[in-house]
């Protein structure tokens, strides 16, 4: 079963799509799939045979590197966005995989860097992800 056609085709980030499962998240940490971009660091984990595909997306910053909530959460709403513009990429190679996808961004920077560089840099983790899964 191929995804929703109405995913596909809107730029949104459902609430079906965030990764919220505590369980999940703390089983992404011991897994061993990660990926280093500077600023960020991607963990993921495949859950096959899934009745279709789909995917859920976390993100944290660090309140050691970000002491105020303010700057972190203007850093997990440019991450948002930034993903919610390129899940395309993603959502085009998974298509009829039939795989459940949970994945996190983790904001390892200690800088805040400008949307365009955590744009360009969002495209180019989410182009290794997609192969990395394909690979699988």
């Amino acid at each position: 079963m191929a995804l929703n056609e109405s995913l596909k085709t809107k730029l949104t980030l459902s609430k079906k799509e965030r990764l919220k499962s505590r369980s999940t998240i703390q089983s992404l940490f011991t897994q061993n799939n990660n990926i280093r971009l500077y600023p960020f660091k991607l963990v993921w984990m495949i859950y096959p045979n899934q009745e279709n595909s789909t995917l859920e997306f976390g993100v944290s910053v660090s309140k050691r590197n970000f002491k105020t909530a303010v700057m972190r959460n203007k850093i997990k709403r440019r991450v948002r966005e930034t993903y919610r513009l390129n899940q395309k990429l993603l959502y085009n190679k998974i298509d009829n995989k039939n795989i459940k996808l949970p994945f996190m961004i983790v904001y390892i920077g200690r800088d805040l860097v400008s949307f365009e560089e955590i744009q360009k840099k969002m495209k180019q983790i989410l182009i290794q992800l997609a192969n990395k899964v394909c690979a699988e």
